[in-house]
């Protein structure tokens, strides 16, 4: 069924191959070939995360062995972020995923030992609503770069929970208890995996989804984000 968010999505998209862009956050000026949507000072302007790590965590604190953030959440990465989730700019995919790889080849992270990239999942009620799923679109890019499997079936969200920008650090771990379910008889075990999500805030959403994973027997969860929050 073809949602208004769908048809929205693929009408912007349209427009932008006819008809040359603006920088998304300045509006300068771009040359309609300009692949990343932004000019160069606002995309100098995101904070790229100096260190690999997500967050120096206490081994067992979380249920995801590793987790890796791009940038920084700065005024930049957070307006670009809202404009990818809410405002149907799906195509700026071709800005994140470039830098996504980017980040993964300079800091050699280990994507080879991975057998699966599964990106967070969005409740039926809300990708209906969306008409995409953002990490989704993030986690087939980079399954396609690397070649390796992607799927975005492995994990449900049969729990409608609250927008975790509205809650505060406790409230986002109450709010993301028994958010994912395993679909299916989808067989996990044995198998190495990597979570793919647009934004690490307090880790509720990864730990919650790599303790579902972990429970159904995957041998180990590693999570990669566009941005932390710090």
């Amino acid at each position: 069924m073809v949602t208004y968010g769908m048809l929205q999505a693929f009408l912007q998209g349209a427009c932008e191959l006819i008809f040359p862009d603006n920088c998304l956050l300045c509006r300068q000026f771009l040359n309609s070939r300009h692949q990343r949507q932004l000019c160069v000072s606002c995309l100098d302007s995101l904070a790229l995360n100096p260190t690999p790590l997500s967050r120096q965590t206490t081994p067992g604190a979380f249920a995801f062995d590793q987790a890796w953030s791009v940038c920084l959440y700065n005024d930049t990465a957070q307006k670009l972020l809202h404009t990818f989730k809410y405002d149907s700019k799906i195509s700026l995919c071709k800005t994140f995923v470039p830098l996504m790889v980017d980040f993964i080849d300079r800091h050699h992270l280990p994507l080879q030992y991975f057998d699966l990239i599964v990106p967070i999942p969005l409740h039926p009620v809300r990708l209906r609503e969306r008409g995409y799923n953002q990490s989704a679109l993030l986690s087939l890019s980079l399954s396609r770069h690397y070649g390796i499997l992607h799927d975005e079936n492995v994990l449900i969200r049969p729990k409608m929970t609250h927008t975790q920008t509205e809650l505060g650090a406790k409230q986002r771990w109450t709010n993301m208890e028994g958010a994912f379910r395993i679909q299916g008889s989808t067989d996990v075990k044995g198998k190495n995996i990597v979570l793919i999500d647009d934004l690490y805030t307090t880790g509720a959403t990864l730990h919650n989804a790599a303790q579902v994973l972990k429970n159904a027997g995957a041998a180990r969860v590693g999570a990669l984000t566009f941005s932390l929050a710090i």
